[in-house]
């Protein structure tokens, strides 16, 4: 069972992914809940602990299912499992980009490209 602290993190991880999945600012879910921005960013940071009512309207607002914050298979925001919840905001901000991209021709060279980078950095590592 995770700590207190792992829990509040990977909660606040969730929120943040469910934030950036739709493209939403701090600053508007903030304004959306009433909070302050600072308030939201330590939620997402796991520095503060979120109380379940306020979880409750995050979901809500955020448009997934309470259980998307608590599920070991989150990646989907719509609750149904779909993969694990990124690593980083650096794995999720690429997802975001890369859903953006429509021709299926250029996002297959991007993942290309992407495999041949992660490829050279594995190589690096291990040198």
């Amino acid at each position: 069972m995770p700590s207190t602290d792992e829990l509040d993190r990977s909660i606040g991880d969730r929120i943040k992914t469910a934030r950036l999945r739709r493209q939403m600012t701090l600053a508007a879910l903030a304004a959306e809940l009433g909070l302050t921005y600072q308030q939201i960013h330590k939620y997402e940071t796991g520095r503060n602990r979120i109380s379940a009512s306020t979880l409750f309207k995050v979901a809500d607002c955020l448009g997934v299912d309470l259980t998307f914050f608590f599920s070991k298979d989150a990646g989907s925001c719509d609750g149904k499992p779909a993969g694990t919840v990124p690593n980083s905001l650096g794995d999720e901000e690429l997802r975001v980009a890369l859903s953006r991209v429509e021709d299926g021709e250029v996002r297959e060279k991007l993942t290309e490209l992407v495999n041949v980078l992660a490829d050279a950095a594995a190589f690096r590592r291990h040198r």
